[in-house]
């Protein structure tokens, strides 16, 4: 992680550069009334990576999964109290049927997914807080990850000096993988943020569904991880919800269309 943060930093560069905003970025750094939100921002991403390479090297990548399965849901939670944003009773029964969904994967996996709702929690809360900050999207996430950088470089100078064996075991491949892990940590991060302000945010809610899917997929065909009839019964009434809360979504989209191709063409006559 302290290397995906570091690297992070050094691809966010590259793009202020490339976009020619890294010398504004240098001449008002934390000049910023939202500074306080980019910190608590900055905390809350810091422990929902940790959550997810932790989750990845003790493999439980399908409580990682569902952590994001969870996490619109825990959003669309949000927005309804601190957005004001309402739910139709589809959206309320997907919401609902995602309840029950995390009771059974608690049975499923004979614990409580604790990883699940940590990662789950701190995106969705995270997603809160960037629909408050009135930044330009790649100013806060580049300071959300330089708040970070001096937490992960003194941890990887730490393992330098106290356990350089661990440095000296990484090959050439490794630190390929490494570097290449930070635009695969940034790139999404500045894009997340673009949509969390330009969006609804309960939409950008179930629209971060693909990112689990891929994970779920990962994790039972790529990892083969156990997966038993109660887990598969969590993951079906999610994806159940998900298409009534998808379906209730569009429809109005779908209508607004048809009534907007109506009124041309009768205008037209």
């Amino acid at each position: 992680m302290a290397f995906r943060i570091v690297f992070s930093l050094v691809f966010l560069f590259f793009i202020l550069l490339y976009k020619k905003m890294l010398s504004s970025f240098l001449r008002n750094i934390f000049v910023t009334s939202n500074f306080f939100f980019i910190l608590m921002a900055s905390l809350l991403i810091g422990i929902n990576q940790f959550g997810f390479i932790y989750s990845i090297s003790v493999n439980q990548v399908l409580q990682s999964s569902f952590a994001y399965y969870i996490f619109p849901l825990i959003a669309i939670t949000l927005a309804f109290i601190f957005l004001k944003e309402r739910f139709s009773n589809f959206q309320t029964i997907a919401i609902f049927l995602a309840v029950i969904a995390i009771i059974l994967l608690s049975l499923g996996i004979e614990s409580f997914p604790f990883i699940s709702i940590i990662m789950g929690g701190t995106f969705a809360i995270y997603g809160l807080i960037k629909k408050k900050i009135e930044l330009d999207a790649l100013y806060s996430v580049t300071l959300e990850i330089l708040l970070l950088c001096p937490i992960a470089l003194g941890f990887i100078i730490f393992i330098s000096y106290q356990f350089p064996e661990k440095m000296s075991s990484l090959t050439n491949y490794n630190f390929l993988i490494l570097f290449l892990s930070g635009l695969i940590t940034a790139l999404p991060l500045y894009l997340f943020s673009l949509a969390a302000q330009r969006l609804r945010y309960s939409t950008v809610s179930i629209i971060n569904y693909l990112n689990p899917t891929l994970q779920f997929l990962v994790a039972i065909i790529i990892f083969l991880e156990p997966f038993n009839s109660l887990q598969f019964l969590s993951f079906f009434l999610i994806w159940v919800g998900l298409t009534l809360y998808s379906y209730d979504s569009i429809r109005p989209l779908s209508f607004r269309s048809k009534k907007i191709s109506s009124t041309v063409s009768q205008t037209l006559k």
